[in-house]
């Protein structure tokens, strides 16, 4: 291994750490409505009438416990990372141990691994008694529909129907449970999914990005992702609050053509428009284009970027509002036009005084 990549493994190790601490001695509550599916999380300490210094050491004690196997589980990723070993040998068994943090890091560990034995490792997991752990697991299974053997699909339905909770507070618990049923019978009504007015195309999100299904084939897309991305280096864009149903907010499909508009989320508070089309693909509305097309004066720069957001099909233009500066310094209406493929500038706000 070259030494440059040593001194990049360590650098990540440090910086892994770091965010470890400070996530694990952070606050017990949970957002509801993060972006970031990554963020660790910690376990809920039930009150017991106990002295309070007796309480107070209990407390300790269970912080470090948490830190020390956040960092074990850093560790463990470290030297898989640089090894043949497949990180699922690593990670499958935690998934059984009886520490809360452990199970739920290992769990967010193989998020994105294909290995075949992850659905069945997930069943159990349904019925944990850690909130997150069960909607994460339900995410895992449905974003592995297609590897679940059609024999075995009605129990792990059976399964995921007691996930369906009617309180508020497992409100993203039900939803990642009815996006894996919809996924698994193909039943795509939910509020989960986003469906083309043909009914061919179906679209729902996945490792925060759209993931396209042609259910003439059964076959999906990850749309926008390239082999290039690395998750650890780059900002992704996000799709949809990860949990959250899709409106016509985030995806608004042409009512006569096979193509979607997609809103997207490239910082914390810029936006863009992506637009999927058969036979043609993604096309993305960058800030370069952005500049290229509107030459922009004034302030375009965080905490004050350019931002972009659709706003409705007409005829073969899908109309897009851009606004940036402070307190909306400039603005325009710009269009993409499904069959000359470009973009074009329709109107232009002036800048307020």
């Amino acid at each position: 291994m070259a030494p440059g990549s040593v001194r990049q493994r360590k650098q990540r190790v440090v910086e892994a750490l770091a965010a470890a601490s400070a996530c694990l001695f952070g606050s017990a509550f949970e957002n509801k409505r993060r972006y970031n599916t990554r963020c660790c999380e910690a376990a809920c300490i039930r009150h017991r009438n106990f002295p309070k210094l007796l309480a107070f050491n209990v407390s300790r004690r269970s912080q470090v416990s948490r830190l020390i196997a956040g960092i074990g589980l850093i560790l463990v990723a470290f030297f898989v990372s640089g090894s043949t070993t497949n990180p699922a040998d690593v990670y499958l068994p935690q998934l059984k141990d009886k520490d809360p943090d452990t199970r739920v890091a290992a769990l967010r560990e193989l998020l994105t691994s294909l290995d075949s034995r992850i659905p069945e490792a997930m069943l159990p997991l349904l019925s944990d008694e850690g909130n997150s752990i069960r909607r994460l697991a339900a995410r895992a299974i449905g974003s592995r529909w297609w590897q679940i053997p059609k024999e075995k699909t009605e129990s792990y339905v059976n399964a995921l129907q007691n996930n369906l909770r009617s309180e508020v507070d497992f409100e993203d618990e039900t939803h990642m449970a009815e996006r894996a049923i919809g996924l698994l019978t193909k039943k795509y009504d939910s509020k989960m999914f986003s469906r083309s007015l043909n009914g061919r195309w179906v679209i729902y999100e996945r490792r925060s990005f759209p993931c396209l299904i042609d259910t003439t084939t059964y076959t999906e897309e990850l749309l926008g992702w390239t082999p290039a991305y690395n998750r650890d280096s780059e900002m992704p864009p996000w799709l949809f609050g990860g949990n959250s149903p899709i409106d016509e907010n985030e995806a608004l499909w042409h009512p006569e053509k096979e193509a979607v508009a997609l809103g997207v989320g490239i910082s914390r508070r810029a936006t863009s428009v992506w637009i999927w089309e058969h036979k043609h693909g993604v096309q993305k509305l960058t800030r370069s284009e952005l500049i290229k097309l509107l030459h922009p004066k004034g302030k375009i720069e965080e905490p004050n970027p350019i931002t972009a957001e659709f706003k409705e099909w007409k005829g073969d233009d899908l109309l897009v509002s851009v606004g940036w500066g402070l307190e909306d310094e400039g603005g325009a209406v710009i269009a993409w036009n499904l069959a000359n493929h470009g973009w074009r500038v329709i109107s232009r706000e002036p800048a307020k005084k």
